[in-house]
This record gives structure tokens, sequence and C-alpha cells, in this order.
């Protein structure tokens, strides 16, 4: 099994972390605007389109969340790896880290492209 040197993972962990963690406040905040138009507008294509951008939230979260779990438990994994091997982590360990960093960024671009399709949508009923 090869091993690397766990400076490897250096900070990627925790800033993978910050930048899923800021997606998060993102769509919370996108969640309070909706609330608020859908408070403000009766009207039912607006309750229907409504209802399209709750359900994106909530995939999009729930996808945050389920990359948040894999990065602790890599985390996990790299500090006992790196206990038992003196500083060494198995090179999986890596490859496994770089995957979820390319899926956060295709949750930035689906955040992104969500909030540029909510601006539309929020242009139009206002």
């Amino acid at each position: 099994m090869p091993y690397t040197t766990s400076l490897k993972l250096g900070n990627e962990h925790q800033e993978i972390i910050n930048i899923l963690d800021f997606y998060t406040s993102e769509i919370k905040f996108l969640e309070k605007l909706l609330a608020e138009l859908l408070e403000k507008n009766s009207n039912y294509e607006v309750k229907v389109e409504g209802e399209h951008f709750q359900n994106q939230f909530i995939i999009q979260q729930k996808n945050i969340d389920e990359l948040k779990s894999k990065i602790l438990i890599n985390k996990h994994e790299a500090a006992l790896e790196a206990k038992v091997h003196a500083g060494k982590i198995d090179e999986r360990l890596v490859v496994d880290i770089k995957q979820v960093s390319r899926d956060t960024n295709q949750i930035e671009k689906t955040v992104e492209e969500i909030r540029q399709e909510f601006k539309r949508f929020v242009a139009k009923w206002l």
C-alpha cells in the first residue's frame, strides 16, 4: 500500500468544509428570500415555481451534507493512519479527498446556476 505524508492533505479538509459552509449559508439565504416572496404572492404559478426552488435547495443541502460527512470520515481515517504510520497516510485517502474536492466544485457550479435562475424568478415576480 503506497503512503504519503499527512501534509499532503494540508488544510484541504478545512478549506472544503469552509466552502460547503458558505453554500449552506447561501442556500439558507435563498430559502429566506423565497419564503418572503411566497408570503407576499399567492399566484399559482409563483407557488409552483417556488416549489421547484424549494426542492432544489433541499437537494443541494443534502449533497453538501453528504460531502461534509465524507470529509469528516476521510479526516478521521487520515488521523488514524498518521498515528499508526508515524505521520504517513495511505495515498487512497488523498485520492478520496481529491474526489470530494471535484464534487464540491460541481456543487458550486450547480448552486450558482440555481442562484441565477432564482434571481430571474424573483425579478419576474417582485
